[in-house]
């Protein structure tokens, strides 16, 4: 029982090291990257990158700006400072510049990883989109669809009945497949309107819901064949132009056009939703698409009537584990074992193996190492057999746990 109990604290002390020395490390050798900002100028109609640790504005042509000249080739991303400074053009490529039109096209949309995987709201309100207030209010109930769509009152904790089978029969009269495996939408008072819910079924098929004047609005969006998305974000710009992006199971992106339901897919490549941030901002002229990765930051600029790519911008670094600090990192240390990960939002055991052989050499060094301290206390060797498949499995976690809690008080 003893020895039961000590290679029980002997694990204890390997999973602590595994979380703790990797974080020391990383607190005292990483050296952040961090990525530049790259806008597309219409005015230079090219590339402008700002380098955030040598403070240097510049284009792809390698020509240098001051931060005012920098500011006045992205007018309607500065248009604010150039107003203040009086320095704000009257036309833009022979366009007149509108500030009322300005603010209309001025778009932002931001997703990181772990928003795809994290947990999901249950209960959903569904606000009324012609209340003829000026202001959306909160309703008294909440929504879920599961074998059927139910409303449930939020003070009683009742199923609205009447209400639940006026939208179940709604939906189930436009050929939806219960139950909904993802709802999207703005679950909040603050925007300018309620246009509901986008809605994927047990069929993977996509619908529009929302309530007009008390009455179910159901509309069907056709797919085609084989499309299936798996991350959906409604947004609510002020132009009106699409209901959502969504990402397909293949990293595609696409828009949902207003009124007539027309999937756009934008000529985005190199996005994976996994490990990637991606930044879209739109004005006037054209849409900045940034895509972020851990070694790589792409920009491309769209058209902003058509969304036709009309530029591209990449750029990249080693990945940590090819710089020295990782090198190092994965030599003396086997595995990292860590509570959250910058992809997720949930927090539970992550992995991460070294890549390499070089920590099996480092690990065979501890072995070593710790034979010779068994050498020196005069043990038998015998009784040490587990430790040493423990040090050559987890290296220098290993050799501070067995230690730690030696076998010689068990002896």
């Amino acid at each position: 029982m003893e020895r039961i109990s000590r290679y029980i604290l002997v694990l204890v002390a390997i999973i602590t090291c595994s979380i703790v020395l990797p974080k020391v490390f990383w607190m005292a050798f990483e050296k952040p990257v961090r990525a530049p900002f790259v806008m597309y100028s219409c005015v230079l109609n090219d590339f402008t990158v700002f380098d955030p640790i040598e403070k240097k504005w510049i284009d792809t042509k390698g020509n240098n700006y001051t931060r005012e000249e920098y500011e006045a080739t992205l007018p309607l991303f500065y248009a604010r400072q150039l107003m203040v400074s009086g320095t704000m053009p009257d036309t833009i490529n022979g366009i007149a510049i509108d500030v009322h039109e300005m603010n209309r096209a001025r778009s932002t949309f931001r997703f990181k990883p772990e928003e795809l995987d994290g947990p999901q709201p249950r209960l959903f309100p569904l606000f009324e989109a012609e209340s003829g207030r000026a202001n959306l209010e909160m309703p008294e109930d909440y929504f879920r669809i599961t074998w059927r769509m139910e409303f449930i009152d939020a003070k009683t904790n009742q199923v609205s009945e009447e209400k639940s089978r006026k939208f179940s029969a709604a939906l189930f009269q436009k050929g939806f497949a219960f139950p909904a495996t993802r709802i999207a939408g703005i679950p909040t008072t603050r925007k300018s309107c309620d246009e509901g819910y986008l809605i994927i079924d047990s069929a993977n098929q996509l619908y529009h819901l929302k309530m007009m004047e008390g009455i179910p609005y159901v509309q069907q969006v056709v797919l085609p064949d084989g499309l299936k998305f798996k991350y959906i974000s409604c947004v609510d710009f002020r132009d009106r132009k699409f209901y959502a992006y969504l990402f397909s199971d293949n990293n595609e992106i696409y828009i949902l056009t207003e009124d007539d339901y027309k999937l756009v897919k934008l000529p985005i490549d190199g996005f994976d939703a996994s490990n990637c941030e991606l930044v879209i901002l739109g004005d006037m002229f054209h849409y900045n698409v940034t895509i972020e990765a851990e070694n790589s930051v792409k920009v491309l600029a769209l058209n902003y009537s058509d969304y036709q790519k009309v530029d591209e911008y990449n750029q990249s670094w080693p990945k940590l584990a090819e710089r020295s600090e990782g090198k190092i990192f994965a030599a003396l240390f086997p595995f990292q074992l860590s509570l959250t990960n910058p992809n997720s939002s949930f927090n539970r055991f992550y992995f991460d193996f070294s890549a390499g052989f070089a920590c099996l050499v480092v690990n065979l060094l501890f072995v070593g190492l710790h034979a010779g301290l068994l050498i020196r206390r005069k043990a038998k060797m015998h009784k040490h057999i587990v430790d040493f498949v423990l040090l050559a499995a987890t290296g220098v976690f290993g050799f501070i746990a067995v230690n730690f809690f030696p076998n010689k008080f068990f002896d």
